[in-house]
């Protein structure tokens, strides 16, 4: 297992909401926060936060449940693990470094983190880059065939406690390494030692799957039921090789967002590991736009 560090940059326990997250801060300039997503860590972001961090002061946290944060037992509604709890952390970690308004990137789960804090915290979130995702709401009634096969896992761990816990446990490495092999993405050894030592722990299986199980009940409900929309420049960038793709990205988040633009990268869905500097290009000059 790596040390979960990112050259540059130091580690620090800070307050979320009621919990602690492990956070990585690097860099000066103003605030750019960067979100990670399923099942890997704040490494992810490795390459990115290293060049963006000439520029900004980039925070990398761990998402509550992942990596080194705290991992707290779910609940019978999945509050716990909702997007707009863990997007509270983010509000908490952000203002103890000083920061009460600041940028936000998130990819995979970390995107629906991004996304529910500029929805909740409109005030607070400058502007918002989400990565390889669509909103919650909208990819649950999209599934269809294709998807309920290449995206069977959001099913699978949103299964009631504790069957996916119990099947995952039985051989974490197994499951976790597959995962990662059939996304054809060669990892970084030390990247992806880091995330599978992460995942494998018991805590860590638990907390994904209320991750899901939050997707499906709590999350999608908020995205449903609540008509808010984004009011803060939003770029949506996603991977040309990857399911999102299929979808016209940018006609679903037009409905979310008033000022949107973005367009796909050369990559599948790891798209801050298999397209960094296109990554870097992208957060420069739309980030930059609003420092």
């Amino acid at each position: 297992m790596s040390d979960g560090m990112i050259e540059g940059f130091s580690a620090q326990r800070l307050p979320g909401d009621g919990l602690e997250i492990d956070v990585l801060v690097g860099g000066s300039g103003p605030p750019l926060l960067l979100l990670h997503g399923f099942p890997q860590t704040r490494l992810c972001w490795r390459s990115v936060a290293v060049e963006m961090s000439s520029d900004f002061t980039v925070v990398v946290p761990d998402l509550r449940g992942y990596g080194r944060s705290d991992k707290p037992p779910g609940d019978p509604d999945h509050v716990m693990y909702s997007k707009r709890a863990m997007a509270k952390d983010q509000v908490a970690v952000m203002s103890a470094l000083g920061f009460e308004r600041f940028a936000v990137a998130g990819h995979d789960r970390g995107g629906r983190v991004g996304y529910r804090l500029a929805l909740d915290s409109p005030g607070v979130v400058t502007r918002l880059a989400v990565l390889d995702i669509l909103p919650t709401a909208d990819f649950w009634a999209s599934i269809d065939e294709l998807s309920s096969v290449v995206y069977w896992h959001w099913s699978f761990l949103a299964q009631p406690f504790d069957l996916p816990e119990r099947l995952i446990g039985a051989d974490p490495g197994f499951f976790f390494g597959w995962m990662f092999e059939r996304s054809g993405y060669e990892f970084a050894p030390d990247s992806l030692a880091d995330y599978l030592a992460c995942a494998c722990d018991p805590r860590s299986i638990h907390a994904m799957c209320e991750d899901y199980r939050s997707g499906w009940t709590t999350d999608r409900s908020i995205d449903r039921d609540e008509q808010a929309k984004i009011t803060v420049p939003t770029l949506a960038l996603w991977g040309e090789r990857g399911l999102v793709a299929l979808y016209d990205p940018l006609a679903k988040w037009r409905a979310w967002a008033d000022q949107l633009q973005g367009n796909p990268l050369p990559c599948g869905h790891f798209v801050p590991e298999e397209a960094s500097a296109a990554v870097v290009a992208a957060f420069r000059s739309f980030f930059g736009a609003g420092a």
